[in-house]
C-alpha cells in the first residue's frame, strides 16, 4: 500500500469507487474503464437560481412577541410564530455540468489480463493500464492546476490502433454542436430552481427562459494521424498508438456579458495544447501546494491508512479550493446529482467551516481564500437580512449559504416537524468572522485585516450587539437553538427554541475577544466599550446535573444525548476558551463527549477526534478517527453510518467532504496545539504513533514548524519565522521560553 497513492486492481463499479480530479473550478469524477467510462465533470460556478431574495415576505417580525414566548416557556409557541413569519425558502443548489463518455475497442478481459487503476497524490494524475493478450492499452488524466483545462491521454502497443467513440452530455437543459473537425461544444443554460431533495414537490426542477446561469463544455481531440469523425453527436476515432482529449467549461456567474468571448477563447485554447508541456506546468503548480508540508509517522497497517487519508484530504484541498475558485461545499466539487444531498450548498453551521479547519495549519492558507470571499459576498446579503428580517444594523446569516450569498433563514417550506431547528440560527456571521481572524493571525498580513476582514468583523459584531436582549442581569441570544439538536422542555415536550444557546454565548465570546484585538490591533475605537460591557454579562459555562456542560441556558434533558451536533463544546474546539487550567470546565466537556458517545456521521467523528485531542487524549481521539476509516458503501442518509467509501471520500452518509477534512484537522490538533504565545508539541499522541516526524507545520505568527520525535518523545524541533517573535514551546514535560529572530531558524536537539 502505498500512502501516497490511490491504488485499484479493477474499474469503478459505482459512484463511490471513482476517484476526484480537480484544480478547484474543474472537477472530474474517473470510473477507470476503458469501455462505457463515463467521466462525471463538474465547474466550480454552476449552480440553480439568479441570487434572488429568498426572505419570508413578512417584513414586520414582531421580535418582542417572539421572544415573549420564548421567555414565558411558551416553546411550540415561538415555533409556530418562527416557522410562519422569519423562515424563508431554500438556498440554490450545486449542480453537475455533464458526462464525458469514451468508450474504447478492446479485447475482453480474461484470467490472463492485468489491470491497475492508480490516483498519485503527489502529481494530482490518474495512470490507468489494462494488459491483455500481449496488447497494452494505458490511459493517463490530470486535471490541470496552470490552466482550466482536463487532459487525457491514451496509449496502446505499436501494434494495434485505439478505436474510439466519445460523446458530452448533461443532465441540464442543452444544446451540442461540432466545432472545427475534432471538437464537441456543449451549452446550457442552468435552472432557475432546484428543490432539495428532502422538499416534496411536483415541479423541482423549474427552468425559465433567459435565466440562470449559462455555461458551456468544450471537448477537442488530438491524434497523431488516423481518423477522426463525427457522427450524429458523437466523435468517432482510429488511429495508431495515441489519442489526447481536452475538455475545459466556462460560466457566466457574475460575468455576463463576457460569456461569449469566454466560451469562444475556450475553444481556441483547448485546440492547441500541447499534453507533455501541459502536464509538466500541472505538476509544478500542484507540487508548490502538495510539497509545503509532510508527515511520517511508523509504520503499521492501521497507521498507513490513517497517514494515507491525511495527505487524501491535502490532496482534496488543493484540487477544490484554490484561489480564484468558489468555496469547497458540502460534496467539494464533485456532486453528480442534479438534486444533490442538501442541495450540495454550504451548511455553515459546522460543516463548511471544518472544511477549512487544517487549512492554515497544514500550510494551505492561499487555500482558505475561496471561503473568506464567500464570507465577504455572504456579508453584502446579510446586510439586507439583518435590516429585513431583524431591524438591525450590521449583517448576520444563517445555517445555509450559497454561491449567491444566501444569508436569511430556510425552512418556511419545510415538511419536516419542527424546521426551526436547524433553520432559527443567526450566528454562523459570528463563526464565519473566526476564519478571517484566523487568516490573519497565521499570515499576519494587516492589510488583509484592514480592509478585508475588519470590516466583515466589525460588521457582525454590530449585528449582535443589536441582537442580544437583557434577562435576569445578563445579555441573552433569544431566539436561540444549539444547531440541529433539541431538547425536553419542563412538560417533557420537544423543541428546539430557546435562548442562550451555549453554542451562541460561545460563539460571541469568541468573536467579541477577536473584535477587541482587531481593534488594539488597528487603532480602532467603535463599539469597543460597548463590546466589553456585554461581555461581562454573557452568561457563564455552567454543568449540568449529570456533570456535563450545559448546552442550553436552563439543564434541560436531552431529547437524543447521541446527537450527531456537539455544538456546546464550541468553547474547547474549534473556538479556543476552555483550557486545561479550568478543570471542572474541562471535565464538563469530558463527560459531555462521553455521553454523546463515539458513534455518528463522518463529520461527526471528526470533531470528536478533534475535541479528544483537544482534552489531551490521543488514544481516544485515534479510536475516533478508527471509526471514521470504517468502510461502508452506504448511500441512503443515515445520522449513525460514518465511514468511508472504497475512493476513500467520507460517508455522511452520504457522501460529505468535510469528514476527509476534519479527519486531517484532528491529526494535526494531535500532534500540535497553539494557545496564545504557545506552541504544545505532541499535546495528545496516541500510544501507537510513538515514532514520527511533520515538517512545513504552521503555527500563528507564520511561524514554520519542523519536529520529529521518538518513543512519543520530542526529539528534534526546528522553528522559523519571517519576524522577531518571542513565544513558549512546551515538549516532553518542559515549557521554554524562546525568541526567534526574522529570517533565520531555532533549532533544538534533544537526546
Amino acid at each position: 500500500m502505498d500512502r501516497l497513492a490511490l491504488i485499484f486492481d479493477k474499474p469503478a463499479e459505482a459512484w463511490n469507487e471513482a476517484l476526484p480530479l480537480g484544480n478547484g473550478t474543474m472537477g472530474a469524477m474517473s470510473y477507470g474503464r476503458f469501455q462505457n467510462e463515463r467521466i462525471e465533470l463538474n465547474l466550480d460556478s454552476l449552480w440553480s437560481g439568479n441570487g434572488r431574495n429568498k426572505e419570508n415576505p413578512n417584513k414586520n417580525v414582531d421580535w418582542d412577541l417572539f421572544r415573549k414566548h420564548i421567555f414565558a416557556g411558551d416553546y411550540q409557541g415561538a415555533e409556530n410564530y418562527c416557522k410562519e413569519n422569519v423562515l424563508g425558502d431554500w438556498t440554490e443548489s450545486y449542480l453537475p455540468a455533464g458526462t464525458l463518455s469514451i468508450n474504447v475497442k478492446e479485447p475482453i478481459q480474461n484470467g490472463n489480463s492485468f489491470y491497475r487503476r492508480e490516483l498519485c497524490l503527489t502529481n494530482a494524475t490518474e495512470k490507468i493500464e489494462f494488459c491483455q493478450d500481449d496488447l497494452i492499452y494505458q490511459r493517463e488524466f490530470f486535471v490541470s492546476m496552470s490552466e482550466p483545462v482536463m487532459a487525457i491521454h491514451y496509449h496502446t502497443s505499436p501494434n494495434c490502433n485505439l478505436e474510439m467513440s466519445i460523446t458530452l452530455e448533461s443532465e441540464i437543459k442543452h444544446k451540442s454542436a461540432f466545432f472545427a473537425e475534432n471538437g464537441i461544444i456543449l451549452e446550457g443554460q442552468a435552472p432557475i430552481y432546484v428543490a432539495p431533495p428532502y422538499y416534496s414537490c411536483e415541479v423541482p426542477v423549474v427552468y425559465e427562459k433567459g435565466q440562470g446561469i449559462r455555461f458551456a463544455i468544450g471537448l477537442y481531440v488530438q491524434t497523431n494521424g488516423g481518423n477522426v469523425y463525427q457522427q450524429a453527436d458523437k466523435l468517432f476515432i482510429n488511429t495508431p498508438n495515441d489519442v489526447y482529449i481536452y475538455v475545459s467549461g466556462v460560466t457566466d456567474f457574475k460575468q455576463k456579458e463576457l460569456f461569449f468571448s469566454k466560451r469562444n477563447c475556450m475553444m481556441e485554447n483547448i485546440q492547441h495544447i500541447q499534453y507533455e508541456k501541459q502536464k509538466k506546468a500541472h505538476m509544478d503548480v500542484y507540487a508548490n501546494y502538495f510539497d509545503r508540508m509532510h508527515l511520517d509517522i511508523n509504520y503499521t497497517p492501521d497507521n498507513e491508512l490513517a497517514l494515507k487519508m491525511f495527505h487524501y484530504a491535502r490532496y482534496l484541498m488543493i484540487c477544490s479550493s484554490v484561489p480564484g475558485s468558489q468555496c469547497t461545499n458540502l460534496q467539494g466539487i464533485w456532486n453528480h446529482h442534479m438534486r444533490a444531498p442538501w442541495s450540495s450548498n454550504y451548511t455553515v453551521n459546522i460543516n463548511t467551516e471544518m472544511n477549512y479547519w487544517m487549512a492554515e495549519k497544514a500550510n494551505l492558507s492561499d487555500c482558505h481564500m475561496p471561503l473568506l470571499e464567500l464570507i465577504e459576498r455572504t456579508s453584502k446579503k446579510g446586510e439586507k437580512t439583518a435590516q429585513d428580517v431583524y431591524h438591525l444594523a450590521g449583517w448576520v446569516s444563517h445555517h445555509n449559504l450559497d454561491i449567491w450569498g444566501h444569508s436569511s433563514p430556510v425552512g418556511q417550506f419545510g415538511q419536516d416537524e419542527n424546521p426551526c431547528t436547524y433553520s432559527m440560527w443567526p450566528m454562523s456571521s459570528g463563526w464565519l468572522c473566526c476564519h478571517l481572524w484566523e487568516h490573519y493571525c497565521y499570515t499576519l498580513d494587516e492589510a488583509f485585516l484592514k480592509k478585508k476582514a475588519f470590516p466583515i468583523i466589525q460588521g457582525a459584531v454590530e449585528f449582535y450587539l443589536g441582537y442580544l436582549v437583557p434577562y435576569k442581569g445578563y445579555y441573552v441570544t433569544a431566539p436561540s437553538t444549539s444547531p440541529e439538536n433539541t431538547f425536553l422542555a419542563p412538560d417533557m415536550t420537544t423543541h428546539s427554541v430557546t435562548f442562550a444557546s451555549t453554542m451562541d454565548i460561545s460563539i460571541l465570546r469568541e468573536l467579541f475577544g477577536l473584535y477587541l484585538k482587531a481593534c488594539e490591533i488597528l487603532g480602532v475605537e467603535d463599539f469597543t466599550n460597548a463590546v466589553k460591557n456585554v461581555l461581562q454579562k454573557l452568561p457563564p459555562y455552567k454543568i449540568g446535573k449529570e456533570g456535563q456542560l450545559q448546552e442550553w441556558f436552563y439543564d434541560y434533558p436531552e431529547a437524543d444525548i447521541n446527537h450527531r451536533h456537539i455544538s456546546h463544546l464550541f468553547g474547547l474546539y474549534p473556538g479556543n476558551q476552555i483550557h486545561k487550567e479550568n478543570e471542572p470546565l474541562i471535565e464538563a466537556c469530558r463527560t459531555s463527549l462521553e455521553r454523546r458517545g463515539d458513534k455518528g456521521t463522518g463529520w461527526c467523528m471528526a470533531w470528536k477526534a478533534c475535541l479528544w485531542a483537544k482534552l489531551g487524549d490521543g488514544n481516544h481521539a485515534l479510536t475516533l478517527l478508527k471509526n471514521q476509516l470504517r468502510l461502508t458503501r452506504e448511500e441512503a442518509c443515515s445520522l449513525v453510518g460514518g465511514g468511508i467509501y472504497p475512493n476513500m471520500l467520507c460517508a455522511h452518509p452520504p457522501f460529505q467532504i468535510d469528514g476527509n477534512f476534519g479527519f486531517a484537522a484532528a491529526v494535526l490538533e494531535m500532534l500540535v496545539q497553539y494557545e496564545e504565545q504557545k506552541i504544545v508539541f505532541l499535546p495528545a499522541l496516541p500510544d501507537e504513533w510513538k515514532d514520527g516526524m511533520a515538517e512545513g507545520v504552521k503555527a500563528p505568527g507564520n511561524i514554520t514548524l519542523n519536529f520529529k520525535w521518538k518513543e512519543k518523545r520530542v526529539t528534534e524541533i526546528n522553528l522559523k519565522s519571517p519576524i522577531d517573535a518571542k513565544l513558549v514551546i512546551l515538549y516532553n514535560g518542559m515549557e521554554e521560553e524562546i525568541v526567534l529572530n526574522a529570517g533565520s531558524s531555532y533549532q533544538k536537539t534533544l537526546i
